[in-house]
């Protein structure tokens, strides 16, 4: 139900930039035939969605370590110069998700209405994008991509501490979407606060439901994950929040 609706084998071949490697380079080719730019950047991005799917398949079967990036190239149809372009190191790509569920956030916050509560927004837009991710209506999550990619962060000590960079790459998307929401800057106390609390949340509850990473079952899983969420959350408001509430009145 959560695969990836990516092209796979041939056909992402003959979708993907890369496969014009074996007569020019695809940089020369689009130089002398440029393509819209709508569609090279689907293209890019089909690519680069294809390549994740790959990763996280082959390392998670095998292991990080045990898995190459020529192995990669090859399950992908790309070459490893390709996958160079797209990817710093083998750990962005087993990250990459990280980095499309921030800007998801992000943008489906960006499209809620302002109440006065942005904790409360982003949670609203925490949750769209989990339901998002399980009906797989949109390409670029997977709820099993991310049970894959968090599998694989706990046996790699060098993905689990690049990982650290991603997280903030990925706050720093939600943050520019707050401060535009509040007319404030990114790197404000009041949008630090509120992103610091939602991390935290967030880590906490997902350090209380560790066994959703091994279920089978994408959907049962993001629905216990969901559950552990919104339990964390409540229990801050609750904590944290009402009797901040009773003493101010």
């Amino acid at each position: 139900m959560l695969e990836s609706s990516t092209p796979t084998g041939a056909s992402a071949a003959a979708d993907s930039p890369a496969s014009a490697e074996s007569n020019q380079d695809p940089d020369q080719d689009r130089a002398v035939n440029p393509a819209p730019a709508g569609l090279r950047e689907r293209k890019k991005q089909q690519t680069r969605l294809r390549i994740i799917e790959v990763g996280l398949d082959l390392c998670d079967a095998h292991g990080f370590d045990a898995t190459t990036v020529e192995q990669i190239a090859n399950a992908a149809d790309v070459s490893p110069r390709t996958i160079n372009r797209y990817f710093d190191s083998k750990e962005d790509i087993i990250l990459g998700p990280i980095k499309d569920f921030g800007r998801t956030v992000a943008e489906t916050l960006r499209g809620l209405p302002v109440t006065g509560n942005e904790l409360q927004a982003l949670r609203e837009a925490f949750l769209r994008t989990i339901d998002q991710a399980v009906d797989g209506n949109d390409r670029m999550l997977s709820f099993r991509q991310f049970q894959q990619m968090q599998r694989i962060l706990r046996s790699s000590p060098s993905v689990s501490t690049r990982s650290l960079e991603h997280a903030d790459n990925k706050t720093a998307a939600i943050a520019e979407v707050l401060a535009q929401r509040l007319h404030t800057q990114p790197d404000s106390l009041q949008v630090r606060l509120i992103v610091g609390t939602w991390q935290l949340i967030g880590q906490l509850g997902m350090e209380c439901s560790v066994d959703i990473f091994d279920e089978h079952d994408p959907a049962a899983a993001a629905l216990a994950g969901r559950a552990a969420f919104l339990s964390t959350f409540d229990e801050f408001v609750r904590i944290c929040c009402v009797p901040l509430a009773a003493a101010t009145r």
